[in-house]
């Protein structure tokens, strides 16, 4: 779409028919995306699974088509939507709503792997699922040199006791962080013993480099305290999602009880297939048509770090031909 010298869009000669049939293009791949995630969560119902108390897939899966709408590749500058398959997107979509986590709140995103599109599971969504499985407020401090700290592992149960840490006003200095640690107590019980996770700057920085900028955004460079504290908790919120059960996601004191199907084989394959009848992935200016619509973000939406990064392996997407779009697109 162009633009004039008053930043204002400029006409466009796409007759109205086209530019209709384009709109309409991407919201049938939306909608029928969209169903068929909501059958198939209604068919794990029925066998025991189910999503977490609280959680509504319906708002959630919108609210992540918005986010998935205005993401771009940036070696190609086509839409994330028309690369990669419906069914990637079905079964990341999928995913996210059994693990009850919103990509709209940053608990969760979705990456791009070639024509695949991967749920990746975030550090609010690490911290979300703790304190849904128990747990209190994460609570965490940096180690500095020169500080008086001191823990100790309990060799009866094999868990960290943090016993003492002594930190001085002038021993706060960015590079001289040694560690990090954070504790995780459980709210309902303050009196049993928290989850304790201790780590070096060592490991920290081993941590940062499994990520897209390998440690080197931004925050990272200008706050790698914070950052330290961020990567800690996100280990002992990990920690104390494994070892707990699923009482808290179902809201019941006990877990429910797995059940065998009785569905015959046949109707078990047709529902294990059913993100194979899905539409072609959209044409690039079917997504863009909805783009348009999606406002700027501000300085506060942007990202600390690149919410998705394309394989510098990746194959180029075959040249579709470019077509502009008028005013007056559909706004989702």
């Amino acid at each position: 779409m162009s633009t004039n010298q008053n930043g204002q869009r400029a006409a466009s000669n796409v007759p109205a028919k086209k530019q209709e049939s384009t709109e309409v293009a991407f919201i049938n791949y939306k909608n029928k995306i969209t169903e068929s995630v909501l059958n198939r969560i209604a068919a794990l119902q029925k066998g025991g699974i189910t999503v977490p108390k609280g959680f509504s897939a319906d708002n959630q899966i919108y609210l992540a088509f918005l986010k998935l709408t205005g993401m771009t590749d940036p070696s190609s500058k086509k839409p994330v939507l028309s690369l990669v398959t419906p069914q990637s997107v079905a079964n990341a979509m999928l995913t996210m709503c059994l693990k009850g986590l919103s990509m709209e709140k940053g608990q969760c995103t979705f990456i791009r792997y070639g024509n695949e599109l991967q749920f990746q599971q975030e550090y609010h969504g690490t911290v979300a699922l703790a304190k849904r499985y128990g747990a209190g407020d994460p609570q965490a401090q940096v180690i500095y040199e020169g500080d008086d700290f001191e823990y100790e592992i309990n060799p009866k149960t094999g868990k960290k006791v943090v016993k003492k840490h002594i930190q001085k006003l002038q021993n706060i200095n960015n590079d001289k962080i040694v560690g990090a640690w954070c504790l995780v107590p459980y709210a309902e019980h303050p009196d049993w013993e928290p989850k304790v996770e201790v780590m070096t700057m060592d490991e920290i920085r081993r941590s940062w480099m499994q990520g897209a900028t390998k440690g080197q955004s931004p925050a990272h460079r200008n706050f790698p305290q914070e950052m330290a504290k961020k990567t800690v908790i996100g280990r002992a919120c990990k920690l104390f999602v494994s070892t707990s059960d699923d009482a808290g996601v179902y809201g019941t004191d006990d877990s429910p009880e797995w059940q065998e199907s009785q569905e015959a084989p046949a109707e078990a394959n047709a529902k294990e297939a059913v993100f194979a009848e899905l539409p072609q992935a959209p044409e690039p200016a079917a997504v863009e048509a909805v783009q348009e619509d999606i406002p700027e973000p501000g300085p506060e939406d942007i990202p600390e770090e690149p919410v998705w990064q394309a394989p510098e392996d990746l194959k180029a997407a075959p040249q579709q031909a470019e077509t502009p779009l008028d005013e007056g697109f559909f706004n989702i």
